[in-house]
């Protein structure tokens, strides 16, 4: 199982990070594969200009979109 982290912190929220975290949560194939959580924030990395961010496994997307996510967690999970 790999980690998943959405911040869902004002910022990101307001961004986008709620949509690809619900879209995250519905999606039964990959819960099985992954450790979905959320943070409120990753530090300075959720500022107005990066948000919004999600972690996977080790490494941090800024300006994430569901896309991006979901290619970088097909990369970790193969």
């Amino acid at each position: 199982m790999k980690d998943v982290k959405i911040c869902v912190g004002t910022n990101c929220s307001f961004k986008g990070s709620l949509d690809i975290l619900e879209y995250l949560e519905n999606d039964e194939h990959l819960k099985e594969k992954i450790n979905l959580s959320t943070s409120n924030c990753f530090d300075k990395i959720c500022r107005n200009n990066h948000s919004p961010v999600v972690m996977v496994g080790d490494e941090i997307i800024t300006k994430a979109t569901l896309d991006k996510v979901l290619s970088k967690i097909g990369e970790i999970i193969e």
